[in-house]
């Protein structure tokens, strides 16, 4: 292709048509590097995104919002920084709280004693039976271990109560007609004590097996809940591990979230401070031959991105220039995604109708957080287009 003017640039002969085909293919910073190849490129409008694109990133988890008070399920991906889909409430999660969620499917509960799971692709929702009389819906962390249609294994719920060492739990299988709850005492068969381990400010459990719990304490050290005989009404077993962060270190702690972490089989965790929203990451891996708890905080996230909400956390290979060793938080700015770069310790959003590019802080001040919000796995290419 020549251009009329033989002084001209190369990239101002495209043809807009072509260069906004280009544009709307391109995710996080691939687009701000197409921004910046000149000012005609610069002046191509922001992309957007229809079901055909948002299906090449099947697997990067979108942020799900309970807006109770206009009646409104949201849908925001985080790679195109924009809305997917919007959704009346169903009538029966109205009222309703996000609790855990796996796959397309989220854990709720519902007043005092009611427990559901939702599917959000399908609509479809399972009842589980009620709370126990007398121990209703106080429980601060829950979770499960596999989706509750799962053929190939079983699913277990469980609850964790804020108070009590050992904590209490609720457990119960799906397809069992009541719940289980278990107390426990603090001393192993020889009568030992176990220690303190306080879950007020717990954070989100993992199932690390379909057996297995793993729970990170206000202070740091992990706990592990066992299931026996893949029963709910066996009562389970908890194990304790590690030793309490510094004192100084503790009490600058705001949040902790925690995921799963596959690849080293174990779960990493990331505290957030109070005031500026300064990142710390820590990997916690059981050593079953040695039985010790191996600590260690980390500063990479081996090129993957991390996706850290209450109930649900997930560790993803990178899909897009940019974000790489990066956490992205249920935060944003200007209703634009926030994440955090480990390597620059800075916050960013990619704003692609801003002139000046993205937003950038090396601290969380004025960055709004949804009060019901969630991390979840839906099949996007099932999504209408954006043109709502």
């Amino acid at each position: 292709m020549e251009c009329a003017d033989d002084n001209g640039l190369w990239s101002d002969c495209i043809l807009t048509d072509i260069l906004i085909s280009i544009s709307s293919r391109l995710i996080a910073g691939d687009y701000f590097v197409f921004r910046a190849v000149c000012k005609s490129w610069r002046s191509i409008p922001p992309p957007i995104h229809d079901s055909h694109a948002l299906s090449h990133s099947n697997n990067t988890p979108c942020m799900m919002t309970l807006y109770q008070e206009i009646g409104i399920v949201e849908f925001f991906h985080p790679l195109y920084n924009a809305i997917t889909h919007k959704t009346d409430i169903v009538p029966k999660l109205r009222g309703a709280r996000i609790r855990s969620a796996k796959g397309n499917w989220s854990l709720m509960s519902q007043g005092k004693r009611g427990m559901l799971f939702f599917n959000h692709k399908s609509n479809d929702i399972i009842e589980l039976p009620d709370l126990l009389e007398g121990k209703q819906n106080s429980f601060h962390a829950w979770t499960f271990s596999c989706p509750p249609d799962s053929s190939s294994s079983d699913c277990f719920v469980v609850g964790f109560e804020n108070f009590g060492s050992p904590p209490p739990v609720y457990i119960i299988k799906v397809g069992d007609s009541r719940w289980t709850y278990h107390a426990f005492v603090n001393e192993d068969g020889d009568g030992n004590k176990l220690g303190i381990f306080d879950l007020s400010g717990c954070n989100n459990p993992v199932f690390l097996k379909n057996d297995i719990v793993y729970v990170l304490e206000e202070k740091g050290n992990l706990g592990i809940l066992s299931i026996r005989e893949n029963s709910a009404e066996e009562t389970p077993t908890w194990e304790f591990y590690g030793k309490s962060l510094p004192r100084r270190k503790l009490r600058s702690v705001r949040k902790v979230y925690t995921a799963k972490d596959v690849d080293n089989g174990g779960i990493l965790a990331v505290f957030l401070t109070h005031n500026e929203g300064k990142v710390e990451v820590w990997r916690y891996k059981y050593d079953i031959n040695k039985r010790i708890l191996e600590r260690e905080q980390i500063t990479s996230l081996d090129n993957k991105t991390l996706f850290v909400s209450f109930g649900a956390s997930y560790l993803k290979p990178c899909v897009a220039q940019g974000l790489e060793n990066t956490i992205y938080f249920p935060m944003f700015h200007d209703k634009n995604g926030v994440f955090y770069c480990l390597a620059s310790r800075k916050y960013y959003s990619f704003d692609y109708s801003a002139v000046k590019g993205a937003f950038s802080s090396p601290n969380c001040h004025k960055l709004d957080q949804p009060r019901y919000c969630i991390w979840i796995e839906p099949d996007v290419s099932q999504l209408p287009s954006l043109d709502f």
